[in-house]
């Protein structure tokens, strides 16, 4: 059984989207283990352009099993409006979509916090401010990050959310 990895090495744009779209193709199963919406890939199939950031372009080919693993933070937002705008322009998702219930959250605060460590340290990391690293942290910290898995569980999500709307309040301050 031969696998297929591209990974990339760089910061910005490397073409990995353009690559794994081309690789998809004889794919069964395109993955997507780490990341969130910073980057975005952009495919081309005849006149069409599509652009995603967090769906693995596999899945503009009907067969191929996509998986968003639980290494990538997700906006729930940015999410479904990829999701909505794929529907829209035919490509079916449904069960060739997979999502780690184990993938973080990228909660409305957490771009916040990434604007405030910025300002406080009078330079800008080159961040996209969308709170990609402010997710990863609270990833990390296990007792702070908020999982897919969390908004199956009412009182685990309030709780979660309290403490970290109480913690991040405590630091924007």
């Amino acid at each position: 059984m031969a696998n297929t990895l591209v990974v990339g090495t760089q910061w910005g744009d490397e073409g990995k989207g353009k690559i794994v779209d081309f690789l998809s193709e004889k794919a069964d199963i395109v993955a997507r283990y780490q990341g969130g919406t910073n980057a975005g890939h952009t495919i081309v199939i005849g006149d069409e352009k599509f652009i995603m950031h967090l769906i693995p372009s596999g899945i503009l080919h009907p067969n191929i099993q996509c998986i968003i693993g639980n290494g990538v933070v997700i906006p729930l937002e940015s999410l479904i409006k990829e999701m909505d705008e794929l529907i829209e322009r035919g490509i079916h998702i449904g069960e060739n979509l997979l999502i780690s219930d184990r993938a973080h959250l990228i909660m409305p605060y957490h771009p916040l916090v990434e604007s405030g460590a910025n300002s406080r340290e009078g330079s800008k990391l080159g961040t996209t401010l969308k709170g990609i690293g402010p997710a990863y942290t609270d990833k990390m910290n296990r007792l702070a990050g908020i999982r897919i898995a969390d908004l199956f569980d009412a009182e685990l999500f309030a709780e979660k959310l309290d403490f970290n709307l109480q913690s991040k309040l405590k630091n924007l301050e």
